[in-house]
């Protein structure tokens, strides 16, 4: 059903354009016709209406003695049906021999366009009085005069109806064209590969349509991009895992051609190292994976409780290398994030910052609120940052050049990638004041 539904939905933007407009012709050609036909009904009235008129002034102007009835005859009637005008005095009585006789015509009927009828028929007349002194009527059946003005009409109303199909048909072939540079993108896109990422061409797109090929490129764009960064991370990945395991192989080696046990004991220690630290960078490789997928779900969570669970567990780290680790200010800080993905984020901060700092240094953290955005800071004593390289470390697998320490170079790239994922910003730069580097982590609170 669901299925069904969708597929109902999926109409076509061609089809909807081109039946409503046909609706909208239709119907505006349908009044057009209506009002036409109205129109014309009512000019063809007003102009017989002219011709009684007309008819009655050049009566009076012949100056010659009205009859009590004048027209056409039963035989000219039927040779020319339009020709049906009849002339008669007041009071005079009817003509035989006409189709449709003028019935009785009062004396004091007044003067003007008048409506009588009489045995069945309806007349329409114009009473006017002579200078003579006689009054008289010219008359015209209004059947007669309807049929002339539907025929007047009718006239007007077939060029307009004939014109809604021609307009229909246009308007589907107008929009089939407008609508093709929509179609040739489609068939363009359907015949790229799927390493194909290149731009869309805007040259020749309607405007309509500009800002959406232009948002599909910007898409092709950071696809690219990711799909760049995915290759970069693949390789640098293989090669960072084929020292390790080089190693391994060759510790086994060694392992296995060892005499005596103390030899043994010492390459079996060795191995073992070896095998903490390739756990060690794989792990890492899962948690970044994890982090820039986006699968977890986030919660409400008080983020000092999670600085203050890692201070604890870094303790002992810190203790070992001499190293004070303590806590500047800790506010209560309540947020809105994957729980796994803050304590990841403040554990790698705070283990870089241990891990970097010499013997007998200082790490502090803090954590507050300022202005609406939560903030927190790792401040070290270490040697600091080179000069150009503090983008360089939020790299995966990048590595300041002569420090003794070891690590798979992920920490600070995890970081970002967490950061960048939960809506805030995070840097990294030397101290103003002294020797070290300043970690900052900025989020919108909630």
């Amino acid at each position: 059903m669901d299925g069904g539904s969708k597929q109902m939905n999926n109409k076509s933007l061609r089809r909807q354009l081109s039946g409503w407009i046909a609706v909208v012709t239709i119907v505006s050609g349908i009044a057009a016709g209506v009002c036409s036909f109205y129109l014309a009904f009512q000019e063809a009235q007003e102009l017989q209406d002219d011709q009684l008129h007309q008819v009655a002034l050049l009566v009076g102007r012949s100056g010659k003695a009205v009859e009590p009835w004048a027209g056409i005859t039963k035989a000219e009637e039927e040779r020319d049906p339009d020709a049906r005008i009849i002339i008669r005095s007041l009071g005079s009585p009817a003509r035989p021999g006409l189709s449709a006789p003028l019935p009785a015509i009062p004396s004091n009927l007044p003067e003007g366009f008048q409506t009588i009828g009489g045995e069945g028929d309806i007349w329409r007349l114009f009473v006017r009085t002579l200078p003579s002194g006689t009054r008289i009527a010219v008359g015209q059946l209004t059947a007669v005069r309807n049929e002339t003005a539907r025929d007047s009409g009718l006239r007007t109303l077939i060029p307009v109806l004939l014109l809604v199909p021609f307009l229909i048909v246009l308007t589907a072939w107008i929009v089939r064209r407008s609508l093709s540079p929509v179609t040739e993108l489609s068939h363009l896109l359907d015949q790229r590969g799927d390493t194909n990422l290149t731009k869309l061409p805007e040259f020749d797109v309607p405007e309509e349509i500009r800002s959406f090929v232009a948002s599909i490129n910007g898409l092709m764009r950071r696809l690219a991009e990711a799909l760049e960064q995915q290759r970069r991370f693949i390789a640098d990945a293989a090669h960072e895992l084929r020292s390790p395991i080089t190693a391994l192989t060759l510790q086994a080696e060694n392992l296995e051609r060892s005499a005596s046990p103390q030899e043994r004991s010492e390459r079996l220690q060795q191995l073992k190292n070896g095998l903490t630290r390739t756990r060690a960078l794989l792990n890492q490789l899962l948690s970044l994976a994890r982090q820039q997928s986006g699968a977890v779900a986030a919660a409400e969570l008080r983020l000092d409780h999670i600085v203050r669970q890692v201070l604890e567990d870094m303790l002992p780290v810190a203790a070992a290398k001499g190293i004070d680790l303590g806590c500047e200010r800790l506010d209560e800080v309540v947020v809105t994030a994957p729980v796994d993905a803050l304590a990841i984020l403040v554990r790698n901060a705070v283990d870089n910052a241990v891990r970097y700092t010499p013997a007998g240094g200082t790490v502090d953290v803090e954590l507050y609120r300022e202005a609406g955005e939560v903030i927190f800071l790792v401040t070290d004593s270490g040697p600091g940052i080179p000069a150009g390289e503090e983008e360089r470390l939020f790299e995966p697998f990048y590595r300041v050049v002569g420090t003794d320490e070891t690590g798979s170079g992920l920490g600070l790239a995890i970081v970002r990638s967490i950061a960048d994922r939960l809506g805030g910003t995070v840097t990294l730069q030397n101290r103003k004041n002294g020797p070290g580097a300043l970690f900052r982590y900025t989020c919108r609170q909630g």
